[in-house]
């Protein structure tokens, strides 16, 4: 049988049996928060979905593309599985609902360059030379697609209430549903001003939406690394999420499908995304919420004491003053330091129990003070091996491939320099010398609006480093043999073919394929043809080289690449393999079980089109192999060598 037709036979085999598994597939309904509009957000992620249903084997993903709050109904009766929105949406679902918790971060693409953050743009028209900082929007109407937007709405009010504006009162906010509609309404002069999130103002421009220059930035702030503009801090990117009631087995493999997909995919690509990393740490989203008392921390908390002696201090004053005052600021004095003391006590004791390592240091690196769990991460008994000495040189003085670490270039000494919060991954060194990997938040220190220093919280990722490590193995793996699967071995494949192209070296590439195993299956059946390929798949590791690349192709099918073997040799170790498959026999519930292999040749040469044709000679020597009469060898020789 020709090798095309061979193919094609094969191909209608795999769409049966594709047709056969796909009632038994598990369907998880996606539900995405539609942030630009049904049609924009749906072209967005269509593509990452088309990628997760070609990786998934045992799932079937369904893309649902709505509104905030169809979507949190959906959610409530059960119908949504699996979710990416903003971490406002996140916060409010985590609150509502059982979730499994936070499974991946989007990363997204900023002219090429992969950004784990978001933030928001506060937008005027550029002829409004009255709004020219955040203070001139007192008395202004503002535009904003809804309150439940994290880039539209809640980092730009964050910011208005830091400048100290009146949410309340000193401004009026007009909801229009998208950011495009809050555009539309700043050029048109319907509003003042408008938030939208970072990147809007970016993609418009770029397809000739949306004159450029007509808008401008009001208080642009400058981020490292961060190319969109905006007017606020950062915070972390969309969060995807898996409710309760979702197989943990389906939530793992959805998770290393996101984690394995590289940003030169065609899925990548088309949704103009960098890819997906671990779970981002999204403490700041919440307090930016608690702050705001915006949902789903909209409940005002007890009044207490503390909070009328802030709103009457005046008045109690006034009352207390006169006479008494002196003997007042006696007590007041003796009360201020015993405040102070418990202070100091209840942030020691705060700091003693929390299992982050924190630290803080004064504007040059010295370390000010640090928590025991920080002391024990780091190897160290005692804090007095720590302050006062500069934590840069103390274990973070060189990166993990053992080069030094300027401290220049270190986020910390950035921070105390600049004011800005930072959020990395860093490489720490414990006393012993042995590194290991931090994920690391520095927030600037202030003193009566002085910049004194910085306090820094980190987590020892080891093990989460080794997780995702495990899980973009996992994808590369084939979960019956534990060789390399079709995927990663052509991947290896496509790599070693270069190799050979470039140190003109030749490599010798072998197919083999059980004989009759189809009477294996239908005579002891499927759970012993299992075994049967197991087996040989351990024969192969125990009789070839370390060296050499093993993989299953599919079926009873494999793939052998020798590199650097010529052809003598290769055929010596081939027909070793096939003498040692002879002779092995399986006893599977007291029934001796043998097979033989038929194997097809191919020597490659630096001159070689590429892999896959050299993949077609070899197949096409293997059925000639099995034309001939099955457990023997054939070499295809090529008409140009």
């Amino acid at each position: 049988m020709p090798i095309l037709t061979r193919l094609n036979y094969f191909a209608l085999l795999s769409f049966f049996a594709l047709s056969a598994n796909a009632d038994s597939k598990t369907l998880l309904n996606f539900g995405v928060f539609s942030y630009l509009g049904e049609s924009q957000t749906y072209a967005k992620f269509s593509p990452i979905i088309d990628y997760l249903n070609t990786q998934l084997v045992n799932e079937e993903i369904k893309l649902h593309v709505l509104p905030h709050d169809v979507l949190f109904e959906q959610i409530k009766q059960g119908h949504i599985d699996i979710v990416a929105t903003n971490p406002t949406h996140f916060l409010m679902a985590r609150h509502y609902f059982e979730l499994s918790g936070v499974i991946a971060t989007l990363v997204e693409s900023h002219q090429g360059q992969p950004s784990y953050l978001l933030g928001g743009a506060i937008i005027a028209r550029h002829d409004r030379h009255d709004i020219q900082q955040l203070s001139d929007l007192k008395h202004t109407r503002i535009g904003i697609p809804s309150i439940f937007n994290m880039g539209g709405y809640r980092t730009q009010a964050y910011e208005l209430h830091r400048a100290g504006l009146n949410l309340k009162r000193d401004v009026e906010f007009i909801e229009l549903g998208t950011h495009e509609a809050v555009i539309n309404a700043v050029v048109n002069k319907q509003v003042d001003a408008g938030f939208v999130r970072d990147g809007i103002l970016e993609r418009l421009e770029a397809q000739q939406r949306l004159q450029t220059g007509l808008l401008k930035v009001v208080q642009p702030k400058i981020h490292d690394g961060f190319t969109n503009q905006v007017s606020t801090r950062l915070y972390p990117e969309w969060p995807v999420f898996a409710l309760k009631h979702v197989d943990e087995q389906s939530v793992r493999r959805i998770a290393s499908a996101l984690f394995s997909l590289e940003p030169d995919h065609p899925a990548a690509m088309a949704a103009g995304i960098h890819g997906f990393t671990i779970p981002a740490d999204y403490f700041s989203v919440e307090e930016l919420a608690r702050h705001l008392r915006l949902p789903p921390f909209e409940q005002a908390p007890d009044f207490t004491f503390a909070d009328t002696w802030q709103r009457w201090s005046a008045f109690y004053w006034l009352f207390i003053g006169g006479a008494i005052a002196t003997l007042f600021l006696t007590f007041w004095i003796l009360a201020l330091l015993k405040r102070e003391k418990a202070e100091h006590q209840r942030f020691e004791l705060l700091l003693s129990t929390v299992g982050e390592g924190v630290y803080g240091t004064d504007r040059i690196g010295n370390c000010t003070f640090i928590n025991p769990a920080a002391l024990t991460m780091l190897g160290l008994e005692d804090d007095k091996q720590v302050i006062g000495y500069n934590q840069h040189d103390l274990f973070h003085h060189h990166y993990p491939n053992g080069y030094p670490y300027p401290q220049c270039e270190c986020p910390i000494h950035k921070t105390t320099q600049d004011g800005q919060t930072r959020r990395t991954e860093e490489w720490f060194i414990r006393a012993t010398g042995e590194g290991f990997p931090v994920n690391l938040v520095v927030t600037p220190l202030y003193q009566e609006d002085r910049l004194i220093g910085s306090v820094v919280v980190f987590q020892d990722i080891t093990e989460l480093k080794k997780l995702q490590q495990k899980l973009v193995a996992q994808s590369h793996v084939d979960a019956l043999t534990g060789l390399a699967n079709r995927r990663y071995l052509l991947q290896l494949m496509h790599q070693e073919f270069e190799r050979i192209k470039r140190n003109q070296h030749s490599a010798v590439l072998i197919m083999a394929d059980l004989d009759h195993f189809k009477r294996v299956n239908d005579t002891y059946g499927h759970a012993a043809g299992d075994d049967v390929l197991k087996a040989f798949a351990q024969l192969m590791r125990d009789t070839l080289r370390k060296t050499d690349i093993i993989g299953r192709l599919g079926g009873e099918e494999f793939v052998i690449l020798l590199p650097e073997t010529a052809l003598d040799q290769a055929l010596e170790m081939a027909e070793r393999l096939k003498h040692n498959a002879q002779m092995f026999s399986l006893n599977i519930d007291q029934q001796i079980i043998q097979f033989t292999v038929s194997l097809g040749m191919v020597e490659i040469h630096p001159d070689h089109k590429d892999i896959e044709t050299s993949l077609a000679k070899a197949d096409n020597a293997l059925y000639q192999a099995k034309s001939n009469g099955r457990n023997r060898i054939e070499v295809y020789h090529d008409p140009s060598h």
